[in-house]
Order: structure tokens, then sequence, then C-alpha cells
């Protein structure tokens, strides 16, 4: 587990004490909660989120050339669409 220092201006430093009194947390616990919050209200980017999960590359989709060519691949789809249609 690592530890660091944090300087707090006295205004900070009193809303955190004050904080903790009425919360009855340790200023480490309230910190860690207002970490996790500032994570919560910055999500993760679904392509972040599949990268980590190891999820990128891990389906074959038949068709090798998707990430090479999606401009024809779009076109193809939108010309079917349009037979299909017509």
């Amino acid at each position: 587990m690592r530890t660091i220092s944090v300087r707090l201006d006295n205004h900070t430093d009193a809303i955190l004490r004050s904080f903790c009194e009425h919360s009855g947390l340790s200023q480490t616990a309230a910190l860690k909660e207002a970490i996790e919050g500032l994570r919560e209200r910055s999500p993760v980017s679904p392509a972040t989120l599949a990268r980590e999960l190891g999820l990128v590359g891990a389906f074959d989709s038949g068709l090798g050339d998707l990430g090479r060519n999606p401009s024809i691949r779009v076109k193809q789809h939108l010309r079917r669409r349009k037979e299909d249609h017509a």
C-alpha cells in the first residue's frame, strides 16, 4: 500500500475535518471515497474498458479486413440496404 502526503489549505482542511467528524469516517477513508467518486464521475471509455478486459480482438467476425477497409464495408452495407428497400 502506498502512502502519500497531501497539502490542504485551511479551508479544505476544515471541510475534511468537519466531514469526518459528522460522518464518523477517518480522513483516509473519506479521501478514498472521494477518489472513487472522481473515478465514477469520469468513467472509462468503452474502448479502454474493452482493451483492459482483453476483449479487443477476442472475437472473429470472419471478415479479416474490417479494420483496414471500413469505408468499403459501409458502402457495401448501404448498397445492400438500398437494394433491399427497392
